[in-house]
């Protein structure tokens, strides 16, 4: 992956992030009211940005990774988003189920 080093000086921009997750619940993504309610607290708590809920975040989140992902704790950049997006992806197949032949048309 080429690098992206202008993702880490960037904020990432939070004032909004309930209403993305209600856009999200618009076309399928199964976000509860608590997940909307709770999404600004819980971005900062993944992000290692304050001393959030972790229990709760872990809750609503089992699978979701922690951390300050940029080396910056003080600030929440658009590089812990991603880094936290792409570690989550391989979480949500679930293998117990997945059927690869299925997968190949």
């Amino acid at each position: 992956m080429p690098g992206y080093p202008f993702l880490a000086r960037r904020e990432l921009r939070t004032d909004d992030i309930a209403e993305h997750l209600k856009a999200l619940r618009t076309v399928g993504v199964r976000y509860t009211e608590d997940d909307i309610a709770n999404a600004l607290a819980d971005l900062r708590t993944q992000a290692g940005a304050d001393d959030g809920d972790a229990r709760a975040f872990g809750e609503r989140y089992p699978k979701a990774p922690m951390g300050d992902f940029d080396g910056d704790p003080k600030r929440i950049t658009e590089l812990d988003a991603l880094i936290a997006y792409l570690q989550v992806l391989g979480t949500m197949v679930d293998f117990t189920t997945f059927r690869p032949e299925l997968s190949r048309r």
